[in-house]
């Protein structure tokens, strides 16, 4: 039997070869030919239980495996286009980075080239991949101040309110349940507000520790209860308040988020015996510690209103019983606890309220800082400084005071660091100029190529930008950017089921649950999406990533030259061959293709334009310079 292949079906099988060697990522590779390259090591991701694993509360740091993936990453992309820019140091990180280089002579990369520094810092700060007009402004503009100037404008833009929004509801794990969907709606919207003023962020976390809500639902100005109300854990029945164990997860969990400690495990048990050889300073920790200081939640009462999807929180509370029982952890047995703050041993005042001065004493907290500046500097630079973000051993922090042996000093670079958490405050707390200092950074603009031989020994200096895999949201948002056909994702008001405007944008949503498209959410699920309720992002690889990209109908749908995409708006275009695939290339990957990949894709265009337009979309989403940001 003679089998004859279409034109489309040979382009497909051609780019289908190049996931061969990708597909324990699930990935392409950069160029449009690179046979027998290495897979990927993706960066293991922790199980939906870590949180609650005693080993697991110091793991071990992630450099190995992120440099690894970076250098493996890398070498299959093109060479950077003018990455001849004079490094400067700009600020006091490049002060305490180069310092630490020139110092134990560790070589640097060189500065990014426009390309690749104007899609990281559209991708990091907004999450969206540039326009090719942003593009063709930028690269066209001379002025040495042009990145400052591109810095500030996306922090400024709405997708950044939207990122950073979305982010923080992954984050406080915003989702309805336990809470409802209007609460969710309003916490949502309160975070965006708070972001869109550059509230400072010690008032944001003081707002969420404080607020209150006699009824959640018809009280927007409460939206910031809904934090709070997160944390509730049910008791003997499922809508009673087990109220010391949710007094017990809220300072836990916030802890967490705001200090970067993970007292999980003295939440069941003491530290001595059990955490030696995991967390020195939490080794000399009690439960009674932890009850100490759950009980400035002692008199705070969350209540979830049966089957009305919604919640009260009172400060109507006797106080925080040591003898109460559990319905998650070891029952409680202990002498009354004073609300004490754990870091600083300072007893509350009983006469005054009990969450506002935990607020107090937790935001004027030196490691309020500088967990926060981690926790960014992490999203940034791809790793913290102190690994992982939330579990800080406060024993291990000052190096003029070193742990025995054989312990050592947590960050990596202790000055830094803590210069890091007093610019922070310096300014305000504000979040904006936060990473407005990072991004502004000569280290964050650094390319991930390096041109000298790499060893991993360089990756705690931050010598090179290293690669990360794009997030679930991220990439949904670059796939509807490059084709061009947005979803329109209809939505209404939860509370009052009035229409409100469509979203396009992933992270316009204020949770998962927002968006129907079964389609979209099959794909997100699929690259990591966090469900919100335990899961957080994840962004290991698969085999079945990539299938997905390959065959998704949300993908497949988008690639075909129809509508309002973009492989039909080339199609209809007078632009020549070569013309179309630079347009293509710089709307999905935001640079030009090498010489080797337009002599390929000219010659599938000028076989069908239609066909080879359409094939050329599709490839371009499959590459590892569309998933991967770098």
């Amino acid at each position: 039997m003679n089998v004859v292949l279409s034109i489309q079906q040979i382009h497909a099988l051609r780019a289908i070869w190049l996931w061969v060697p990708f597909v324990f990522w699930g990935m392409a590779p950069s160029a449009l030919a690179q046979e027998n390259a290495p897979a990927v090591k993706p960066i293991p991701v922790l199980p939906k239980d870590a949180d609650h694993a005693p080993d697991k509360v110091n793991r071990a740091r992630p450099d190995a495996d992120i440099s690894e993936q970076t250098s493996s990453v890398v070498a299959k992309l093109p060479k950077p286009a003018n990455a001849d820019l004079k490094i400067v140091r700009r600020n006091f990180i490049d002060e305490q980075l180069f310092a630490a280089m020139h110092e134990n002579k560790i070589p640097h990369a060189r500065m990014s080239d426009d390309y690749t520094f104007l899609r990281r810092v559209h991708l990091d700060l907004t999450g969206r991949i540039p326009t090719p007009d942003q593009i063709a402004t930028f690269v066209s503009d001379a002025d040495s101040a042009k990145r400052d100037r591109e810095i500030d404008r996306l922090i400024a833009s709405d997708a950044w309110v939207d990122k950073w929004a979305y982010w923080y509801g992954d984050l406080f794990r915003n989702c309805a349940n336990r809470i409802g969907n209007p609460s969710t709606e309003n916490l949502d919207k309160w975070i965006r507000q708070s972001l869109s003023q550059d509230k400072p962020y010690d008032q944001m976390v003081t707002e969420l520790l404080t607020a209150t809500a006699s009824n959640s639902v018809w009280m927007p100005d409460a939206a910031p209860s809904g934090y709070l109300a997160r944390w509730h854990i049910p008791g003997d029945t499922m809508y009673s308040d087990r109220h010391e164990d949710t007094s017990d997860e809220i300072v836990i969990q916030s802890s967490k988020f705001f200090l970067g400690l993970n007292f999980q495990c003295i939440s069941c048990h003491g530290g001595a015996g059990f955490l030696e050889k995991v967390d020195l300073g939490l080794s000399k920790k009690k439960r009674e510690d932890l009850w100490a200081l759950a009980a400035f939640f002692g008199k705070t009462r969350v209540r979830i209103v049966p089957f009305q999807d919604r919640f009260t929180i009172s400060e109507d509370g006797t106080g925080y019983d040591s003898h109460s029982a559990s319905s998650v952890r070891l029952h409680r047995s202990g002498e009354p606890v004073q609300p004490t703050f754990m870091l600083s041993g300072e007893h509350a005042d009983p006469n005054r309220p009990l969450r506002a001065q935990f607020a107090k004493m937790l935001t004027s907290h030196p490691q309020f800082a500088k967990a926060t500046v981690n926790l960014f500097w992490k999203e940034f630079f791809g790793l913290g400084i102190v690994e992982p973000v939330d579990g800080f051993d406060l024993a291990r922090q000052d190096p003029a005071n070193p742990p025995p042996a054989p312990w050592t000093i947590q960050p990596t670079n202790p000055q830094l660091l803590e210069d890091l958490g007093k610019y922070f405050a310096d300014n305000r707390f504000s979040l904006r100029s936060l990473m407005r200092a990072l991004t502004q950074s000569s280290a964050y603009q650094l390319s991930s190529h390096f041109d000298s031989e790499w060893q991993a020994s360089y990756t705690s200096y931050f010598a090179r930008h290293y690669v990360r895999m794009l997030s679930s949201e991220e990439l949904h948002d670059a796939i509807v950017e490059a084709t061009g056909v947005y979803p329109d994702y209809p939505r209404k008001h939860m509370l009052y089921g009035t229409p409100q405007s469509p979203i396009r944008y992933w992270t316009q949503a204020a949770t998962p649950e927002n968006i129907g498209d079964g389609d979209a959410k099959q794909l997100l699920r699929t690259f990591g999406q966090s469900n919100r309720e335990w899961a957080n992002p994840a962004k290991n690889g698969s085999i079945l990533q990539a299938m997905m990209m390959m065959n998704s109908k949300f993908v497949t749908s988008r690639v075909t030259a129809s509508g309002t995409s973009f492989s039909k708006a080339m199609i209809d275009s007078k632009l020549s061959d070569d013309q179309i695939v630079e347009a293509m290339y710089l709307r999905s990957l935001s640079r030009k293709p090498t010489e080797l990949e337009l002599e390929i894709a000219r010659t599938w265009i000028a076989e069908n334009r239609q066909i080879g337009s359409e094939d050329l979309q599709w490839s371009l989403l499959n590459k590892l310079d569309f998933i991967f940001n770098y």
